[in-house]
């Protein structure tokens, strides 16, 4: 997100949990911000947006260095897993403990827990849920400015790892990342894929290799992705209500 608001600087915290997520809040001006879509909820600023936000995509250092050679990398004291080995001192929010979160917390060596179950801090935040999904279950969810859709992980499975859809006319690539082991989309111009060992197979000839897009000799291509989160069935839901969900 932009953290400017008419060419000022602003500066955010965490402020608590609405609907069992995180809200920021600035301290210039007094206001509530949704972290997801950066729009202001309550304050002085109602109807602004922090933006157009990014997408905050889950990848190894192997892969980010692919994207962009000239990538700093900095590791903290905070636990994180590698190599099947623990490594880092300093808990954090998951750290093995139960809770709830945008797929932050319930971390484990692969990533957040499915099995996770909601602490009471974050339950009793939580609005009228959509029960079309189990509130804790992992999936991404795509939108645009006329969609709103969830791909749970486990559907995603059923098609092999990979498969096209289509999000306003568009050819979207949805895949499991086979290294980082997360649900990702990207616009692309072909109308099949597969898996193939950790290389995503495109029938016009490219391939999504190390989360870059290349043309089938192999010279990298401009990626676009549509706004994107990793995340549980309970933060999308209530954040975009009414959404669809893949195949349901």
């Amino acid at each position: 997100m932009v953290p400017t608001i008419d060419g000022k600087l602003h500066h955010f915290t965490n402020a608590g949990l609405y609907d069992g997520l995180f809200t920021l809040y600035d301290a210039e001006t007094h206001t509530l911000w949704n972290h997801i879509t950066g729009e202001a909820e309550y304050g002085p600023l109602v109807g602004r947006t922090l933006g157009p936000p990014g997408n905050l995509l889950q990848m190894n250092a192997k892969q980010a260095l692919e994207q962009d050679a000239k990538t700093e990398i900095a590791i903290s004291d905070r636990v994180y897993f590698a190599g099947g080995k623990q490594f880092g001192t300093v808990g954090g929010i998951g750290g093995g403990r139960a809770g709830g979160g945008q797929g932050r917390a319930n971390q484990g060596p692969a990533g957040p827990n499915p099995d996770a179950v909601m602490s009471d801090r974050f339950r009793t935040t939580l609005g009228t849920e959509d029960q079309r999904r189990p509130r804790m279950e992992l999936g991404l969810g795509v939108w645009s400015a006329t969609v709103r859709r969830y791909y749970p992980v486990a559907r995603i499975r059923e098609r092999g790892d990979a498969f096209i859809d289509r999000l306003d006319g568009r050819a979207l690539l949805i895949y499991i990342d086979p290294e980082s082991n997360t649900p990702a989309a990207l616009y692309v111009n072909s109308a099949g894929a597969r898996m193939q060992d950790k290389d995503v197979m495109l029938d016009s000839g490219s391939v999504v290799r190390s989360g870059v897009l290349l043309d089938r000799g192999g010279k990298r291509q401009g990626m676009e992705r549509p706004q994107q989160i990793f995340t549980r069935w309970y933060g999308f839901a209530l954040t975009f209500p009414g959404s669809e969900v893949f195949g349901q």
